[in-house]
């Protein structure tokens, strides 16, 4: 394995690799009623896993069915803005030159039809806005996804190297070939930085510099890449970078490495955050109300938008971590109601569901009035 660059060197080789960037043509400049980032966010994420199970021997106009039942749903709900999948474990839900095709999308590519192309169409037809949702360093299973040879592995699943230069750029250009080649919207990372199970010792990929202490030597390869994906969206007009952090802010910083304070109070890091708050009121280690204020206390620039993930997947079910609360949202029908209340009087300007699946097809009875509840506060508000 080729050796990692040193961190102090990274930020030079990203502003680098951006100048040496040649610019491609624009994409097609979207036409809908609509904003990158709307003055109120009510936005639901796809994942992987809902396109792995829709795609997969799918037909070209199946997949175009699935799309448009996705955009559709979200007109008849009020939902303004998409966070769609673009990557998710070193594989594209798209035609790259850069990334193997996911498996699920393979044949369709093949057989000409470009599933993000057709998305982007239909979320704008309808009005939408249409971020797409990137885990850069997520490589899964399957080492063989890797497009660089600096990975590592930990427990089964693979990653690239946050501090390796080439790691780095190949992470950026594939940001950069979507933002050239789609009219997307936005760019989102979610909360899938340093693996947390990685521990606070320095790892063989990780050479020494000087007396800087680990924990600095990741938070400053993050801030890095951060740094460079927003350089890279903004080389485009009408584009915003956003990061779905996770809701514990303690386990973002010490875990994954996570810098919020510097990306929310510095320019040049993001243009939103929407943290993933999804413990109930009555989780007895961290209660919702508590990271919903942890976040909304950090010192933000003027114009960096702050906006709630909600846990839409718990409605009906055990929350199994929340200790006592563990049985909050079995018996719930208005948590998220309450839940958007709360986030609209602590600041926040928005709120995100995870995810499309259960948004679309309500598990049990508590989840189809929790989201009835919460579609009509969103037409009433």
């Amino acid at each position: 394995m080729k050796k990692p660059s040193k961190w102090l060197l990274i930020a030079t080789a990203v502003l680098l690799f951006l100048t040496a960037c040649g610019g491609k043509p624009q994409p097609p400049a979207p036409s809908g009623p609509f904003y990158p980032i709307p003055e109120k966010m009510r936005a639901v994420w796809v994942s992987y896993l809902e396109l792995d199970r829709a795609f997969a021997g799918a037909t070209v106009e199946g997949a175009k069915e699935y799309i448009d039942q996705v955009f559709e749903r979200c007109v008849q709900t009020d939902i303004n803005t998409v966070f769609f999948h673009v990557r998710a474990n070193s594989d594209a839900y798209y035609s790259s030159d850069l990334f193997p095709a996911a498996e699920s999308v393979s044949p369709l590519l093949s057989a000409g039809f470009d599933p993000l192309t057709y998305a982007v169409d239909a979320a704008h037809k309808r009005g939408i806005s249409f971020h797409a949702w990137f885990n850069p360093y997520r490589i899964g299973e399957d080492k063989s996804r890797a497009v660089c040879e600096d990975v590592f592995e930990l427990s089964g699943s693979w990653y690239y190297i946050p501090t390796s230069q080439n790691a780095q750029r190949c992470i950026l250009e594939g940001v950069r070939e979507v933002v050239d080649r789609y009219a997307v919207d936005g760019v989102q990372y979610d909360d899938y930085f340093y693996p947390t199970g990685i521990g606070e010792e320095r790892q063989g990929f990780e050479p020494a510099v000087g007396s800087v202490l680990v924990e600095k030597q990741r938070q400053a390869a993050v801030n890095t890449l951060i740094a460079g994906t927003y350089s890279v969206v903004h080389s485009r007009d009408n584009c915003v970078f956003g990061v779905s952090p996770a809701g514990n802010i303690e386990r973002c910083v010490k875990r994954q490495y996570a810098d919020l304070s510097r990306w929310l109070k510095y320019p040049g890091y993001v243009d939103y955050l929407c943290p993933q708050l999804y413990s109930g009121f009555e989780n007895q280690a961290l209660p919702f109300e508590t990271e919903l204020h942890d976040f909304s206390s950090l010192t933000r620039l003027p114009g960096v938008r702050l906006f709630a993930g909600l846990a839409l997947y718990k409605a009906g079910e055990t929350d199994t971590f929340a200790g006592s609360g563990s049985g909050e949202w079995q018996q719930g029908g208005d948590i998220l109601v309450r839940q958007a209340k709360a986030v609209e009087g602590a600041g926040y300007e928005g709120v995100a569901l995870f995810r499309f699946t259960f948004w679309d097809t309500p598990a049990n009875e508590v989840a189809r009035q929790e989201i009835s509840n919460l579609i009509s506060y969103f037409y009433t508000e």
